[in-house]
């Protein structure tokens, strides 16, 4: 009997052995979308020494997000009479229109109204460089200085390289004569780092109005990285989806009174109590069901052996997986939906009851779970506790729907970025910020995030951080990128 059992737990695990290598070697990457003709992006007589200098111009314009009416909105009309008289050849084509006076949309008329347009998209504002981290800057965050084979200066990656980009490369065409038979639409938001409410949401809704069903649209949000995490190498990660945003309020009422007599709970124990019951609330953590396993299966070739047996066997390796990722944050990010207690309130002396208290949880969705699922589950985890309310504290936004990485769109970029990076396998991935594209999701077939630009650790520290810059080769590389694109997809 004994010995039985033992042949027959054998032939369990070679049995789940061979399965789980048949499954690691089969876990290859997806075949390239259809074949795309891309022209010779390096051909092109591009002066990108005029553009570095156009680029520390714009940076000069301090286009800081402004957050009340009262604020200075010069530096943005500024920026506005800049680019005209920069690129006058693109403004002779394409027409001009301002939206709540700050916001711009350029349109370049195509020859073939049957085809659907592309929409490029840039942000003109940044964001501040608070008083106390001015000292840890070596340069003035706004005087645009070109040192180290770099523009320095707040903007230079997020995202005013990529507005002068494509500026350089519309300017470029249309001073030879090109003209699209696909209309090219450029949307350039001036409130991105805010939300975009007054700038990407009224142009979106505009094209909207006019009936604009987009071929696609290709925004700032994810890039080409030196050393990814998975592979140790450089790779082309083109967003497909972004994280959406919620801040759970939760509500606690007590009885109010002298500390010396308490009531069996009070607001604060309340309130702590619902955090607690809420942080802990289970929430699924995997890679398939998101655009975390289409980048794993295409970065495939580049995996340890591993990593791959782990990766295509996650119904075996789920717990490791989930460990070893969950170790990491940006990691953790990309297996489900993340949250964070981040503020609560109650009471004003130590000695006195309040009233109330109140408690902010703060959610970044992954694209399987909502806000209504989420707010649901929230108020089940509550059952029984009395006094107690929770509520998103402002509306919430749900994340963006994941974007095909089978269409004529994506190999198109993914074909381009192979051009610009011939040594960065392209693979599809999760935006863990938000970008003014999420506005567009109802005017285009599909919507992308990428910037043609490689990246090491220490370029992605300085977005929105210190010493911010972009080496003369990015900018380079995202004009020749973005020529390419209009030239492939709109003018042939």
């Amino acid at each position: 009997m004994v010995r039985l059992v033992v042949a027959a737990v054998a032939i369990v695990l070679l049995a789940v052995a061979g399965f789980v290598g048949y499954r690691t070697m089969s876990f290859t990457a997806p075949p390239p979308p259809a074949e795309t003709t891309i022209p010779d992006t390096g051909a092109y007589d591009i002066d990108v020494s005029t553009a570095a200098q156009h680029l520390s111009q714009a940076i000069r314009f301090p286009t800081v997000s402004l957050v009340s009416v009262d604020e200075d909105r010069t530096p943005f009309l500024n920026l506005h009479t800049w680019l005209q008289q920069t690129y006058p050849a693109f403004h002779a084509v394409a027409r001009r229109e301002t939206f709540n006076e700050l916001s711009l949309l350029y349109t370049w008329e195509g020859s073939d109204p049957a085809q659907p347009p592309m929409v490029l998209l840039a942000h003109q504002d940044v964001v501040p460089v608070p008083d106390d981290t001015r000292e840890a800057w070596t340069v003035d965050p706004f005087g645009g200085l070109i040192r180290e084979d770099a523009i320095w200066g707040r903007g230079s990656i997020d995202d005013k390289g990529s507005l002068v980009a494509l500026m350089e490369a519309a300017e470029f065409l249309a001073r030879q004569g090109a003209r699209p038979t696909r209309t090219i639409i450029f949307a350039f938001g001036h409130d991105e780092e805010i939300g975009g409410d007054n700038g990407a949401i009224a142009m979106a809704e505009a094209l909207k109005a006019r009936g604009v069903r987009a071929w696609f649209v290709l925004d700032e949000g994810m890039a080409a990285i030196e050393e990814h995490p998975l592979t140790g190498g450089p790779a082309s990660m083109i967003g497909i989806s972004e994280r959406g945003f919620g801040t759970l309020r939760i509500h606690a009422v007590g009885q109010p009174g002298h500390s010396s007599m308490p009531p069996p709970e009070t607001a604060v124990s309340l309130v702590a109590e619902a955090v607690d019951r809420i942080h802990g609330m289970p929430i699924e953590q995997r890679l398939e069901g998101g655009p975390a396993f289409a980048m794993m299966r295409a970065l495939s070739p580049e995996l340890s052996l591993t990593n791959r047996m782990a990766v295509s066997n996650e119904w075996l390796f789920a717990p490791l997986l989930r460990q070893r990722m969950s170790a990491n944050p940006t990691a953790r990010a990309l297996l489900g939906t993340t949250l964070a207690p981040t503020m609560i309130n109650g009471g004003v002396r130590p000695n006195v009851l309040p009233a109330e208290a109140t408690a902010m949880i703060n959610y970044r969705f992954h694209p399987r779970d909502t806000a209504a699922d989420i707010l649901q589950r929230a108020r089940h985890e509550l059952d029984g506790m009395e006094g107690v309310d929770v509520d998103w504290a402002e509306p919430p936004r749900d994340a963006t729907a994941m974007s095909s990485t089978t269409s004529s769109s994506y190999a198109l970029l993914a074909a381009l970025s192979r051009g610009i990076l011939p040594g960065a396998p392209v693979a599809p991935g999760l935006v863990l910020a938000g970008t003014d594209s999420r506005h567009y999701s109802e005017v285009a077939e599909n919507v992308y995030r990428f910037q043609p630009m490689l990246f090491s650790t220490e370029d992605l520290a300085g977005i929105h951080g210190t010493n911010e810059r972009v080496t003369i080769a990015n900018l380079e590389r995202t004009i020749r990128f973005y020529v390419g694109l209009m030239q492939a997809g709109a003018m042939q």
